[in-house]
């Protein structure tokens, strides 16, 4: 029963996806969706790229303190 439903789910979704793309493309301003489509992949992108950029230098960071932290107990240890 569960997969009945959730196979009607997943026609109901596809079928207004296709409704709405085919609506688009016959519309006039089937050029001004797409640039606003365009525009919004580029807004993604730019925060994907921005986001990976603070991952990394957030690691680094993480690095040096890590590093530091060891130099400290090897100073410890040793006296």
């Amino acid at each position: 029963m569960k997969s009945d439903g959730k196979l009607l789910l997943g026609l109901g979704i596809g079928l207004a996806l296709g409704a709405a793309i085919g609506y688009v493309l016959s519309s006039d301003k089937k050029e001004e969706w797409l640039d606003q489509a365009n525009a919004l992949a580029d807004k993604v992108k730019v925060g994907v790229q921005n986001a990976i950029y603070k991952g990394k230098s957030e690691v680094n960071d993480l690095k040096e303190d890590i590093d530091d932290i060891a130099d400290i107990a090897k100073k410890e240890l040793s006296h």
